[in-house]
Parts: C-alpha cells; sequence; structure tokens
C-alpha cells in the first residue's frame, strides 16, 4: 500500500487529531454496507387502456400485491391530486386525448413501484357509413369524415366537382360526431354543436339563406346546440339540446311539417313539441318517432309511404300513424319500421319487392315484413332501406335482404333481373352496421373495416373501380377505428338514434 492510497483512508477526530487507518488485504474499507432500499409492491394487474366520448367517465384500476399500500395516480407522469385509491374514475373529456395514466404503488415500508402507463383515447362517433343516393360518408370513432363516389354537386365537400372512386378525407374545423347524406347534399354535426354544409343547394338544403352550390363544408348560420341531424333527398331536420326540431330545405310536398309548401333556405323551428326518439327522412316525406312509441309522418303519401290507407295527397303538418314504433327508416317512396313486438313492418312502392311481403303489390298501409334469412327466433336489430331494396339486420349481425337486385346490391353473390320478394340470406357476412343507398349497400364490421357491394358507377363502394360487386367486397384502406389495443369497438345504442349522445346507429 502507498502512503496517497492509505492518507484516503484518514479521517479527522472531533478534537482535530488525525487518525491514520490502515487495512490489511488491499486497503479495504471496514465501513458496513448501505441498508438495501425497501423494495416495491408487485403489480399484479397493471391498469388498461380506455376509450370514451365526452361526457363519459372511464375507470382505471390497479391490483398490487399485500397490504396496507398507498396509491398515487398520474397523469403523463404528473400526480393527480386526490386520485389516492385502488380506482381512479375519470370523467372523459377532449383535452385528455391520448393521455397516459399511470398509477405509483407505495408499501408501509416505503418502497414503491409505478405501473405501465395506459393510454385514453376520446371518441367522438359512433363508426357508420352513411350511403346517399350516390355518394357516400364515413365517421370513424375519432370523427373524422371520409367522402367518396359521384361529386358532381360537390356533395363530396373536397373543394371541386369530381368524383372520388375511393374514401377521401374531408377537412372540418373539429372532429363529427355525427354525418348525413341527402341526395346532393351532405351535412357533418361537429363536436360544439355547430351543422356544415355541402354540396347541391338549388332548395336551399345549405341553410345558409342562399341557393348557391358550395364544394366545401361551411357552417350553417345560426344553428348551434345541435344533437341531432337528419336529412332525406332535399331537406333536413335538427334537434338542438333542449329537444326542439329545426326544419329547412325542400317543401313541395309538405316534408317540412310546417303547413305550407315553400322552401326553406335557413333552418326554421317546427313547434310539434313532442319529444323524439328517432327520425328519418325519404324523398319527400318525412318519419319521427317520439319517446313514447307514436310514429308520426307528413309529406308525399303518393305510394302509401306514410301507411294511411288510402291515397290521399300531401300531409302538409305531421299526422300520428300508428304506435308501438321502436325505430323507423324512410328512403324514397316507401318507409319500414320497426314496432315494439320486435317485427318489421313496411308500407308504400313495393314493385320491386322492397316490403319483403311476399308480392310485388305497393302498399298504402301497414305489413308484416317476412324475415326468412335470418335465423329462426333471433331478435331483430334494424330495418335498412334502399332506393328499391332493403335489408333486415338481426341482433347477432346476420343479413337478409329482399327487392331489386339488377346491379347485385342484395349481396346475394349474384344480380338478377327478376325482383326478390322476400328476404333472402346474405351468407358469411356478421356485421355491426348496415346503410343502403340507391343501388349499393355498405356494411361495417365488428373489426371496423367496411364491406360495399351493389352498383359502383363514378366508383361509388369506394373500392377504386367502377364494376359492379355483387357480393360484399373490402373496401381497402377505410378503417372507422381506432380504439386502443385491448379496448372492444364502443357499443352502439339500440335502433332509434336520439339517445343520451344522440349517435345513430343504422343509417
Amino acid at each position: 500500500m502507498n502512503l496517497s492510497r492509505a492518507l484516503s483512508h484518514c479521517h479527522l477526530l472531533a478534537s482535530g487529531a488525525l487518525v491514520l487507518t490502515l487495512a490489511c488485504g488491499g486497503g479495504s474499507s471496514s465501513t458496513p454496507a448501505p441498508t438495501p432500499a425497501p423494495i416495491g409492491p408487485s403489480i399484479t394487474t397493471a391498469p388498461t387502456a380506455q376509450a370514451g366520448y365526452p361526457g363519459d367517465s372511464v375507470t382505471y384500476r390497479v391490483v398490487a400485491a399485500g397490504s396496507g399500500n398507498t396509491y398515487q395516480w398520474l397523469r403523463n407522469g404528473t400526480a393527480i391530486s386526490g386520485a389516492t385509491t385502488t380506482a381512479y374514475v375519470l370523467p372523459v373529456q377532449r383535452a385528455d386525448d391520448q393521455a397516459r395514466y399511470s398509477v405509483r404503488v407505495t408499501a408501509p415500508a416505503g418502497g414503491s413501484t409505478t405501473s405501465s402507463e395506459a393510454i385514453l383515447d376520446v371518441l367522438y362517433a359512433d363508426p357508420v357509413v352513411v350511403a346517399g343516393h350516390d355518394h357516400t360518408l364515413a365517421i370513424t370513432t375519432k370523427g373524422k369524415v371520409y367522402a367518396w363516389g359521384v361529386g358532381g354537386n360537390g356533395q363530396l365537400g373536397l373543394a371541386d366537382y369530381q368524383a372520388r372512386m375511393v374514401p377521401t378525407a374531408v377537412t372540418l374545423p373539429l372532429p363529427a360526431v355525427q354525418v348525413t347524406a341527402g341526395w346532393g347534399h351532405s351535412l357533418a354535426l361537429l363536436s360544439d354543436g355547430r351543422v356544415f354544409a355541402w354540396g347541391n343547394n338549388v332548395n336551399g338544403q345549405l341553410g345558409d339563406g342562399s341557393s348557391a352550390m358550395r364544394n366545401f363544408p361551411a357552417a350553417v348560420p345560426g344553428l348551434t346546440n345541435v344533437v341531432f341531424l337528419a336529412s332525406g333527398y332535399n331537406h333536413n331536420f335538427a334537434v338542438k339540446g333542449d329537444g326542439t326540431l329545426w326544419v329547412w330545405g325542400y317543401n313541395a310536398s309538405g316534408q317540412l311539417g310546417l303547413q305550407d309548401r315553400s322552401n326553406r333556405t335557413s333552418p326554421v323551428e317546427n313547434t310539434l313539441g313532442v319529444p323524439l326518439s328517432d327520425i328519418s327522412l325519404g324523398s319527400n316525406h318525412s318519419l319521427l318517432v317520439s319517446t313514447s312509441g307514436s310514429l308520426l309522418g307528413c309529406g308525399s303519401h303518393g305510394y302509401g309511404q306514410l301507411g294511411l290507407p288510402s291515397s290521399t295527397g300531401d300531409y302538409l303538418g305531421f299526422t300520428t300513424l300508428t304506435s308501438g314504433v321502436v325505430s323507423a327508416r324512410a328512403f324514397n317512396l316507401f318507409s319500414v319500421i320497426l314496432a315494439s313486438n320486435g317485427l318489421p313492418y313496411g308500407t308504400g312502392e313495393n314493385v320491386y319487392g322492397q316490403l319483403g311481403d311476399g308480392s310485388p303489390t305497393t302498399r298504402y298501409g301497414w305489413v308484416q315484413m317476412g324475415t326468412g334469412g335470418l335465423t329462426a327466433g333471433s331478435t331483430l336489430a334494424a330495418v335498412i332501406p334502399g332506393e328499391w331494396h332493403t335489408h333486415l339486420v338481426n341482433a347477432q349481425g346476420q343479413v337478409a335482404s329482399t327487392g331489386y337486385n339488377w346491379y347485385g346490391q342484395l349481396g346475394l353473390g349474384a344480380p338478377s333481373t327478376t325482383a326478390t320478394l322476400t328476404p333472402q340470406p346474405l351468407t358469411g357476412l356478421t356485421v355491426q352496421g348496415l346503410s343502403a343507398g340507391s343501388q349499393s349497400s355498405y356494411a361495417w364490421l365488428p373489426d371496423l373495416t367496411v364491406k360495399a357491394w351493389g352498383y359502383n358507377a363514378n366508383g361509388r363502394l369506394g373500392d377504386g373501380t367502377a364494376t359492379d360487386r355483387p357480393a360484399p367486397t373490402t373496401v381497402p384502406g377505410l378503417f372507422l377505428g381506432p380504439v386502443p389495443t385491448g379496448v372492444a369497438p364502443p357499443a352502439h345504442q339500440g335502433p332509434g338514434g336520439l339517445g343520451a349522445k344522440a349517435r345513430p346507429i343504422y343509417e
């Protein structure tokens, strides 16, 4: 040992005397080994990713070994005041999108362990596809909107009048919570309650006080605090948070329910004053379902689409049509309902068997539709009309189709020049939701991918071609998520649409 190394082990006594400590064995110190740091609790169940809509609450949970532990939840690594139990309940708000949550668990002896981080995805919309007459919109869980198909009226909102053969993103200032598509126009309800509109405006359907066409989204002036939208061919309804009903657009048949035939180029209140659970608009008629299950209708009844016993022209104000209704859907010249007894009924034009009652006879009054093609005894979830065809969907996601099939819009594997008068099974497909357009059909699956079939001129199926598809075909690249890994896609409301969040299940 040299002196310099030995001096490294010198220390001063309190008296100031220098003490030299010489150690054998290469100069190792006799200082005691440090006490090991306390070991933190083992986390047996870590927090998992969560997803929710603004206004919902989500819960993060942790399970750790041992007793007497204390807990501190963290947001992006920073302690959350008051969050000190095994569960952290978080009201979902926009500012928390993509935030990371973890928890620090401390044992009584002082050791601590911090869990892995779990993300929060703030969602805005039920993932759906909405078919217009010859263009289509889709909305993802994150409120992104895509459009494709015919664009000659600017209905795609892409600042031109060109068709798109694949889904293309529409630029909006905020996430959307709902989209609707008419004959040649489109609407989007944004997360702040405003409505944006674009496309054909000859009848004032954009609600901006003019009849000027517009190929890009713009706010409907003065229309705020909206929670639900519905579009027909050329007219629209909106429900505000206070329950009031606002209407605008084409009104030649009285489909706005205002007791006249004058178009409205700006939204006006319809003072019906009935609490609503569902709205659907056809070409020239409108259907409302009250919270008590009454079905009300107005507009054209020339083909029996209001379900009244004879053709009596137009109804300029809302008339009670029937009761015991869960949901109603209108498209062109016929209407369908899902009744509280679980059965489907239809009325109106039926020349192609779209009412599925086994005949091609137009009906002036509600007739029970067939449910063949679905598992016997299964619960019917929705009835979805297109222009001349109809799909039925049960709670297991099975689909049966009836009506016009010239372009393969029934999805049965081959087109047909003869009408299908009763529902036939669409095999090999389990859907989460379904929408039908003029001569095309769309389904989104439990994994939030999309399939389409039927007429494909101008790329309205979104598969990059103009080839008609008689069987469901994947829409490449269109994914209606995301939802975090390990989180199930958001559960839909039942048929209807005007629920607490006003998110429709089927269009």
